[in-house]
């Protein structure tokens, strides 16, 4: 606990806002963004990496991070009432200090730098199985937002992840209907009500069998759920959620 408070400090430094300052979608970054030292060109040192706090054991469908009673199992009890439409979750990370606050910089104040280092981390930490997906597809973005932030975080993560892994992006597919209501202000309840048809996939030209979709944060589960039912109905048949952190 005390090594995560003492990186969430080190994240509020001017030194450390210096660094993170790159406002371009590709940062060319050469120290930790969290601690400043050094570094290959990844943004977390190995120490930094190895502190952030993990999902694992998880649910191997949703990534919830397994209870003590749940343990040795590969699905938590909510995913074997319910059968989500995704096959397997790809999340490393609890959304909690320093992972929280570093996503929230990114998405809100344009602090590319910290997304860009976990983005660029998250293959080895996500441990990613062959075979691999089809195609990446990003979570639509409210084009309100859009035009607030200026950028697309599931979209620029879907492109770090396809430079990674050799997976190309099929941008603007997946698409949201007029009058979504944005989810962060909603409780569970609302959010599933919220979510009732709607997204729908674009184009005629049909989707690959196997794809992954590809979230910032995972929080309930209930968009990434509506989004994988809709790309069912389009005809996925094997889906995986692609995302650097999950609620616990």
């Amino acid at each position: 606990m005390e090594t995560m408070i003492r990186m969430a400090e080190r994240l509020s430094t001017g030194a450390t806002r210096l660094v993170n300052r790159v406002n371009t979608a590709r940062p060319r970054l050469s120290r930790c963004v969290i601690c400043l030292a050094s570094d290959q060109g990844g943004g977390l040192c190995r120490t930094c990496l190895l502190d952030l706090p993990h999902t694992d054991p998880c649910c191997r469908r949703c990534a919830l991070p397994l209870s003590i009673g749940e343990r040795g199992a590969q699905l938590c009890r909510q995913c074997e009432r319910t059968d989500p439409p995704q096959d397997l979750s790809r999340i490393p990370w609890r959304y909690e200090c320093p992972v929280d606050r570093m996503i929230q910089n990114y998405k809100y104040h344009g602090t590319r730098a910290q997304g860009a280092a976990l983005a660029r981390n998250w293959l080895e930490a996500a441990d990613v199985p062959e075979p691999l997906p089809r195609a990446l597809i990003p979570a639509p973005m409210d084009p309100q937002r859009l035009r607030e932030r200026g950028f697309s975080q599931t979209a620029e993560l879907a492109d770090w992840f396809a430079r990674a892994t050799g997976v190309p992006v099929l941008a603007g597919r997946l698409q949201r209907h007029a009058g979504y209501r944005a989810q962060a202000s909603l409780s569970r309840g609302e959010r599933r009500r919220n979510l009732v048809e709607a997204f729908f996939v674009s184009g005629s030209a049909p989707l690959p069998e196997h794809v992954a979709l590809v979230e910032d944060v995972v929080t309930t589960g209930a968009t990434a759920e509506a989004m994988g039912h809709c790309l069912r109905r389009a005809g996925v048949q094997r889906l995986e959620v692609w995302a650097l952190a999950r609620t616990p």
